[in-house]
């Protein structure tokens, strides 16, 4: 048990240089996928980077650049499922994570070309994690020999067989050596994943990402106490905005705003912060600060649409007919053309009777189906706002 505890912590350092060796913030991750792979064994994964990605934004910039690799981007079968890969062995991205699934590994495992890519991707990453027999992969290329690892409960027994340098663990969800990172077979992976981010992002991302899958997700105790509750691979100004966050969820609202105001004054035009200051400003039932930052976040945010809409809401709220009216008109302009939310929404009763309310609304009953539409990230979870 030390001996892992002690792996971790190295780990852990290493993980600290190499960050502080990146020229970004957002770090790469490649999901690889092949024929036969085993879909939760990739896909789980995928989603918890991808959800960390946008918990994890700091000063504007995502977590993660999450993507599929494959041999070529010819589509192929993940057991049934049809998938396109996004980019191929030849001009992927360098990865900062690499995550290799399993399934029938044996359509890469026997692939020299495939093979040697991986090595060498896995040997630069930051981490390289494997899911299930996914770790047959790694440990072909001898870059698991003498390290702990650990694989799907039905294929224990076949990596001590064929890989007697592969010190073999049975019995646990993933095992942690710094660089890689192992787990068990096909769910697994997603705990593994989990651990990682709060290794890379800290433990209240982490957790976030857990409630937005609604998954039930208890870190190995041992491993928890190394995590740092806060993002460490931000600075300072990304950890303020971390706990402004959670003095709202503690619904210390006054708090939450003092800190976004003391942000403000190195960076007015701050989208994210703004946003966060409206939302919270939204809380304490203040409309028309609220309103403000919203539109301030929207004239420096590229989804200044929704932003716009909402600020429109809270001028509606505050009885500034004049500016909730004006500021719809932007939020159209910019592209939210949604006739139902406007003609629905209680908060803009007070304006349906303005003329130029009804052109808006008629302007996008002309447009039909074509219309467009906010952009997808409406759907993804906003971490500027209250949760």
């Amino acid at each position: 048990m030390r001996q892992i505890f002690i792996a971790v912590l190295i780990g852990l350092l290493a993980n600290t240089a190499l960050a502080a060796e990146r020229t970004t913030y957002t770090r790469n991750v490649a999901v690889v996928i092949y024929k036969d792979a085993e879909p939760l064994d990739w896909t789980g994964p995928y989603e918890v980077w991808n959800d960390a990605a946008n918990f994890g934004q700091s000063n504007g910039q995502r977590a993660f650049n999450v993507y599929t690799v494959s041999k070529t981007t010819e589509p192929l079968s993940s057991q049934g499922m049809k998938i396109v890969p996004d980019y191929s062995i030849a001009n992927a991205p360098k990865p900062d994570i690499i995550v290799i699934p399993g399934g029938n590994s044996a359509n890469v495992i026997n692939d020299a070309e495939f093979l040697a890519w991986a090595r060498k991707a896995a040997t630069e990453a930051e981490v390289a994690e494997t899911v299930c027999t996914g770790v047959f992969v790694l440990a072909k290329t001898g870059l698991l020999d003498n390290l702990e690892a650990t694989t799907w409960y039905g294929a224990i027994d076949q990596l001590r067989e064929g890989y007697p340098a592969v010190k073999v663990k049975n019995g646990q969800r993933f095992v942690d050596n710094g660089h890689f990172v192992t787990t068990a077979g096909v769910s697994a992976g997603i705990d593994g994943s989990l651990h990682l981010i709060a290794r890379l992002l800290g433990r209240r991302v982490a957790d976030q990402v857990a409630r937005y899958m609604e998954y039930r997700w208890t870190p190995e105790s041992y491993l928890s106490t190394s995590y740092a509750y806060f993002n460490p691979s931000t600075n300072d100004r990304g950890r303020l905005v971390q706990q402004a966050e959670v003095d709202r969820e503690n619904r210390d609202f006054t708090g939450a705003a003092k800190i976004y105001r003391a942000l403000l004054t190195d960076e007015p035009k701050n989208a994210d912060v703004l946003a966060g200051l409206a939302h919270t400003l939204q809380k304490l039932d203040d409309y028309q600060g609220a309103a403000d930052a919203f539109s301030l976040a929207a004239a420096n945010d590229s989804n200044s649409a929704f932003l716009y809409y909402q600020a429109a809401q809270e001028y509606a709220k505050s009885d500034d007919t004049e500016r909730a009216v004006t500021t719809l008109r932007k939020a159209w302009d910019a592209g939210f053309h949604q006739r139902d939310a406007l003609l629905k929404d209680p908060i803009l009763a007070k304006i349906r009777n303005d003329a130029r309310f009804k052109s808006i609304v008629e302007a996008e009953e002309h447009l039909g189906r074509d219309a467009p539409r906010v952009r997808d990230a409406l759907s993804r979870p906003d971490p500027r706002a209250a949760e």
